[in-house]
């Protein structure tokens, strides 16, 4: 009996140990993936540079024509890079979600006529998290 006792005993550390380790991975992975997101919502063009995979997308529908775009992210990190005019602005990620090495993220920006909502898709790659995909829409107000 007193066997039995120790071995439910070690299975209950084994898995108590097993649980915080995945605990602690998990806080992990979000804050990479919030600091990736960070690196984007700075504005700054080095950062939004680095929160990017090179081959990640930017896609959405233009609030003028209708029409449906597709932006190479080389062109979208150049525009900010040229940018030298900072703009007001409130900036928040609205919500994250995080599983294993993908992650979705929406994040709202509001400028003083509009509003801009972020759609970020993100995947862990090589121990590092970039946004592969970016899709917007955007309100006036």
């Amino acid at each position: 009996m007193k066997s039995c006792h120790t071995k439910l005993y070690a299975l209950a550390i084994v898995l108590l140990i097993l649980s915080f380790t995945g605990i602690a991975q998990s806080k992990t992975d979000e804050e990479g993936a919030k600091t990736c997101l960070e690196n984007y919502m700075s504005g700054e063009g080095d950062k939004v540079e680095k929160a990017f995979h090179p081959s990640a997308t930017m896609k959405y529908i233009d609030a003028q024509s209708g029409e449906f775009k597709d932006v190479p992210i080389a062109d979208y990190i150049a525009r900010v890079k040229a940018n030298t005019t900072k703009t007001e602005r409130k900036i928040e990620i609205v919500s994250m979600n995080v599983e294993g090495t993908a992650a979705h993220a929406k994040i709202k920006i509001e400028l003083e006529k509009v509003i801009l909502y972020d759609y970020m898709n993100l995947l862990k790659i090589n121990g590092e998290w970039k946004i592969v995909s970016k899709i917007f829409s955007r309100q006036n107000k």
